[in-house]
Parts: structure tokens; sequence; C-alpha cells
């Protein structure tokens, strides 16, 4: 195993104490209560009081390297006033999947993370970009999501290998041990067959580097998810999907890993980006996008928005900050706050007729106590509905439009439980998609007398 140089050693370790102190004194004000941890039941993410962390996450994937610091501000303080929570960023990048260099990118410095391209020698130069925007992402209330590299520099060009990968995540861990607003993602669009034994050099040395304090997943690539290669591993701490163009199965494919044991929480990593001009589904419109957040919710999973110009960073990409679909999974963070999500479970059976399937399919998930019952309806449609399912002897019905966070009424009604009766009477409504909405929330919660 190739370590670094004396003299370089030397200075890392100057450095590490360095950003060690800075960490240290900042931590009491963080606007992150982190680092986040997995809920004790295994099913979502909390902060350090303890509390319910909502992950919503943006993908900036050339955050490090491509933006400078005015740019990176920017972007940062208005992914924080809209509601993101997480945001998904790699060191050792170049360009995207198929247009990657043999060596990393600089930073807008002209610093690679690398010295001489070599991951055992890490480059702090490089790295007092990545402590800033650590920082001042933390000061916006943000995770940051940090790949160590691209895939390509493991699977492609071998460049990270058995030799220098648990060094590099070693060096990696300790430097960041402190900061209260990571997650390591490893990793980056690839699948991780034939080269397993890298992928785990590199978490187990983010995990020695850290001490465990930060939690740790697989990014892969295409129609995949973490859980075919490392589900069972003790370092993967949650799992993570990529659908890409494959939307219409973001349900059944969260649920899959919802449902898997041990029990893990489960995050879309990267769904279809809004406005992507490659995926054979297209175009991928707001409504797409909200068809994806929801439909990721209500499987019990969390969800990561991208829009395809601003992660490219085309020409005009600052300009696209504010594009509807970003706005629109803010919003279906906002509907979720006002309700202990983190309780909720999937449950399709809530459907009597109508759930319909692939492109149109319609979700549901419900309280363990039974008093609220929430359906995402994905398109202009009639659904029958089990009001048994609310555990009182009236449901009042509210209509919720994704896109605007409007709110109507939609009547009262009985259950059918509570009757005097040993079984319940069974009883079902229609409800259509409200006129001119082309999607629909409809939150169903016990009221009335028995309401629990």
């Amino acid at each position: 195993m190739r370590a670094m140089d004396a003299r370089g050693a030397g200075r890392a370790c100057h450095f590490a104490a360095s950003i060690c102190l800075l960490l240290c004194s900042t931590v009491l004000g963080a606007e992150v209560a982190g680092p986040i941890q997995v809920s004790p039941n295994g099913r979502y993410f909390v902060d350090q009081k303890g509390e319910p962390f909502f992950w919503l996450g943006d993908t900036a994937w050339p955050l490090f390297v491509k933006y400078n610091k005015s740019q990176a501000e920017a972007y940062l303080k208005n992914r924080s006033a809209k509601g993101f929570t997480v945001i998904q960023g790699v060191l050792a990048w170049s360009q995207g999947t198929g247009a990657e260099s043999r060596s990393p990118g600089a930073n807008p410095n002209g610093d690679k993370p690398w010295i001489d391209d070599d991951p055992a020698r890490p480059n702090d130069s490089f790295f007092r970009h990545v402590d800033y925007l650590v920082e001042f992402a933390r000061q916006q209330g943000l995770v940051l999501a940090i790949l160590p590299t691209w895939g390509y520099y493991v699977n492609d060009t071998q460049v990270i290998n058995l030799q220098n990968a648990r060094v590099y995540g070693r060096w990696l861990g300790s430097r960041y041990r402190r900061a209260s607003n990571i997650v390591w993602v490893n990793g980056g669009d690839r699948i991780a067959t034939g080269y397993e034994d890298v992928w785990r050099e590199l978490a187990l040395g983010l995990r020695e580097g850290d001490g465990g304090a930060h939690l740790i997943t697989y990014h892969p690539c295409g129609w995949r998810s973490s859980s075919q290669y490392f589900h069972t591993e003790d370092w993967l701490d949650f799992n993570m999907i990529e659908t890409w163009t494959a939307w219409p199965k973001i349900h059944p494919a969260v649920l899959a890993d919802v449902v898997r044991t041990p029990v893990k929480p489960v995050v879309l990593g990267e769904p279809a980006y809004e406005n992507g001009p490659e995926y054979p589904l297209g175009p991928i419109t707001p409504l797409i996008v909200r068809r994806q957040a929801w439909w990721t919710v209500t499987a019990g999973g969390f969800f990561t928005y991208g829009q395809d110009q601003m992660w490219r960073m085309h020409e005009g990409w600052d300009e696209t900050f504010d594009t509807p679909g970003a706005g629109n999974v803010c919003m279906m963070k906002e509907i979720l706050a006002g309700l202990p999500w983190w309780e909720f479970t999937p449950d399709q059976s809530v459907f009597d007729t109508g759930v319909s399937s692939e492109r149109t399919l319609n979700t549901a998930m419900r309280s363990p106590g039974g008093d609220r019952v929430l359906v995402y309806l994905s398109s202009q449609c009639s659904v029958s509905i089990h009001l048994d399912k609310i555990a009182a002897a009236q449901a009042r019905a509210t209509f919720i439009n994704p896109a605007t966070g409007e709110r109507r009424k939609a009547g009262a009604y009985r259950t059918g439980n509570l009757n005097d009766r040993t079984f319940p009477d069974g009883q079902t409504q229609f409800f259509t998609t409200p006129g001119h909405w082309e999607d629909a929330v409809l939150l169903l919660e016990a009221a009335g007398q028995g309401a629990r």
C-alpha cells in the first residue's frame, strides 16, 4: 500500500488539525444538528437531537470542481431557501458519464484533488476549497452528500484500486471527522460488479478515518440499487437507487428495498432529471418530476431532484435555479411537514379500484394508528377508496394540489367503523382529481366521534 511522502503527510496533519479547530468552533451554532444518523427502527433519518430529518436532495455533481465561490454560494443559498436539505456533489470529477477525462478536473483555482493524479496523495489546496463549501453549506442548513470519486476512476481507469482506496478514504474520513453536515456516497454512476473489493476498501477507509461519524451509501448506475451489491454489509447505512429513464418503476423499486432486511432507509439518488433531453421516456416535465417524488415517498423512501441544464452547467445554467420541478418537490416537503410522515407506511390496499399502473400509477400510505391515509393521484382519474382504513366513524377528505399547495375540502364520509356490529360496513367512496389539476394528493383524516 503506497503512503503519502513524509512532507505531504506533515502538511495534511497540520491542516487536518486546523480544519478540526474550525469545525469544532462552529458546531455549537450549526444550523444542521448533525451528523444525521439512522432512526432506531431503521426506516428514516434523524438529527443529533433524535428529530426526524427529511432527506430532500438536489444534484450538483460538479459543485466542488466547477463552481467558483460566488456560484456555489448563490446555488447553496437558493437551495436552502427553497427547502432542500441535501446536496450531492463529487470530489474527483471531470464530466458526466461518457464524457470523462482520464485525469480528474481542477477546481476554479486550478487545483486538482490529488498530487500527480495519485489518490494516495490528496492535494491540500484543492481541499481548502472543499472545506469552505462544507462550512458554507452548514451555515445554510444543508447536508452535503459527498462522493469521494466518480465511478470512472475505479471501474474504468483503475486509478483508485486495492492499493490506495483505503488510504484515500481514511484521509478523507479523518479530515472531515468533525463536520456536522456530511454523508459519504461511495460509487458514482457505476455498477459494483467486478470492483466490489475496491469499493469496500474505500468505504472501510472512510469509516476508519471518521470513526463512524458519518453515514455511508453507494450510488449505482442505470436501473439498479446499492442493495444488489452491499445490502447486508455493515458499512452500508442506507440504500441508494438510480432509476434514470425507468421512472415508471420507481414505486416498486423503492418498495423492494424498503421491505428488505435488515431494514435500512432508502434514497432515490438519481431519477430522471427535469428537462433532460436524453431519456427515452421523456420529456421530463414538472408533472413527471412530481410523479417521481410522490411515488418515492409513498413507497417509504426519500427523493433527490435534479435539473439537467444546471448540473451539466450548460450555458445559462445559473438561470435554472427556479424551474417548476424544483418548486414542486419542495412543495411536497411542505405538504408532508404538517404530518408525522416518518410514521407512514406504504399501503396499496387502500384502493378498492383505480390503482392503475406504470406511468399513471396511483399510490397510498397510511399512519400506523389508522387516523390518516394519504393518496397520490398521478393523473386526471377516479379511484374508489376503502374508507374503513380510517379508524374512526367518520373521515374528513381534503384535496391538495401538489404543484401549488392549494387545498380544497372534499367532504366528510362514514367509514363503516364503530357501527355497533362485529364487522365494519366496508364503506368505499369515489374520488376524482379536481378539474384542471394534472395530479392530486388526497388526505383522509379521522374526524368526529371515535377519532383516534
